[in-house]
Parts: structure tokens; sequence; C-alpha cells
């Protein structure tokens, strides 16, 4: 047995979250004329795992000329992960496996409309992103009966992200927004690994593992991010 955290139940509750917000926005129509200068919302990507970026984050935009006609937009995106898995916790230190995995995410950038119709608009921006996971495996067996030592992986990433979005108004108060980006991304990956699996006393299997790897990719990406946000 072991803790877990519920991925389910999370996104869950973000799209509860979702819904009461959607449920309120007869509350703002004494609001219909006032231009929205900040947004918050979720990227419907992560939340049905379709990218690799940790489920659990919220996405900012903050436009800086909100009188104007093509507006200029900070934006701001921060988001976490985390699962826990503890074996020994329950059986003691005889057999099992403490497994722990995180990942931290934050990207900044700026975005500016090239084109805007009243309820919908295309924009191009950039933006900067630092990404960091761990995934740390503790193998607890008794020796002479299981696994023993440990299995860590870590990872960093960092992202430069040109960016293409259009933007649909639902109402005054809600928007859809879908991005594609041509990215550069570069990737430092850690493996550490020393253990032994005993299948008897006389049958011992060390394993020693000790790298690091660095990797520069690029590409496009059609759906970078699908964001359904809340305007205020």
């Amino acid at each position: 047995m072991g803790y877990i955290f519920s991925s389910v139940f999370a996104k869950s509750l973000i799209f509860l979250l979702l819904l009461i917000l959607a449920s309120s926005e007869h509350l703002c129509a004494q609001d219909i004329g006032r231009i929205p200068r900040w947004e918050i919302g979720l990227d419907a990507l992560s939340l049905i795992d379709k990218n690799e970026l940790p489920a659990y984050s919220i996405f900012g935009r903050m436009v800086l000329n909100p009188q104007t006609t093509k507006k200029t937009s900070l934006r701001l995106r921060l988001g976490v992960e985390g699962y826990t898995n503890l074996d020994s916790a329950f059986s003691g230190n005889r057999v099992g496996l403490d497994y722990r995995t995180n990942s931290f995410y934050i990207s900044t950038g700026i975005q500016k409309e090239l084109l805007n119709l009243g309820n919908c608009s295309v924009y191009v921006g950039g933006d900067f992103g630092f990404y960091r996971k761990a995934n740390l495996k503790d193998h607890t067996g008794e020796f002479g009966w299981n696994v023993i030592g440990y299995d860590n992986y870590r990872e960093i990433n960092l992202r430069f992200a040109g960016i293409l979005g259009y933007t649909h108004q639902l109402g005054n108060n809600f928007a859809i927004s879908v991005e594609s980006s041509l990215q550069t991304n570069y990737s430092n990956q850690k493996q550490d690994t020393d253990y032994v699996s005993a299948f008897s006393e006389d049958v011992l299997i060390v394993t020693v593992e000790n790298r690091t790897i660095t990797i520069w990719r690029s590409g496009f990406t059609p759906f970078y991010q699908v964001l359904f946000s809340y305007r205020f």
C-alpha cells in the first residue's frame, strides 16, 4: 500500500472550480462596460495529459495598455505536480519501494495583438520557461530477499518559445485561447543509480550508473496551449 496523490480527484476539483466561476458570471453584469485587465486560467492540454508540462498549473495575463485597440500583455505560468508512494511506511523495512516524483514549472513572457476584431484577436509573443523534474526511488528490501539501494533521476529544462495565438471571448469575462509555438529546448538529465538485486544468498546483481546527458532540440508545436480563462 502507499500514499498516492490522486490526480483524478485533483483534476475534478479544478473543473469544479471552473464550473463555479462560470455560474457566477451573471454577478459581473454591472461591469459590462469595463475593460478587463487581468486574466487567469488553466491549460486544458495539461489537464488531460496531452503535453509534458505539470497538470496542476495556473496561467495568467496582465494587459499593459487596456485602452488601446491592439493590446500588449505580460504572461506568467506556474505549475507543480507530485506523487508519493511509501511502501516502507506500511511494511517496516522488510520489502518494498519508496517512490517520489515531483515537478515544477515557471514561465514568463509577453504578447502583442496583431489583429483585434472585437470578440476575437490574433497575437504573437514569446515565453521563457524553466522546468525541473525529479524521480527518486529507494529500494527498501531486506538483504537476501529483494532489492536494496536507490535509483534517482533529475531533469532541468529551459524553454524558449515564439508564440502565435488566437483568443475568442465568451461574454465579457471568459475566453478561450489556442496557441502554437516554435520553440527551442535545452535539457540536462542526470541518472544516479546504485542498488543490489538479491535473488538468493549466492546470486547478487549490482547495478551502478552515474551519467549526465545534455540535449538541445527545436521544433514546431501546433497545440502549445489551449487555455480556458477568466477575465476581471
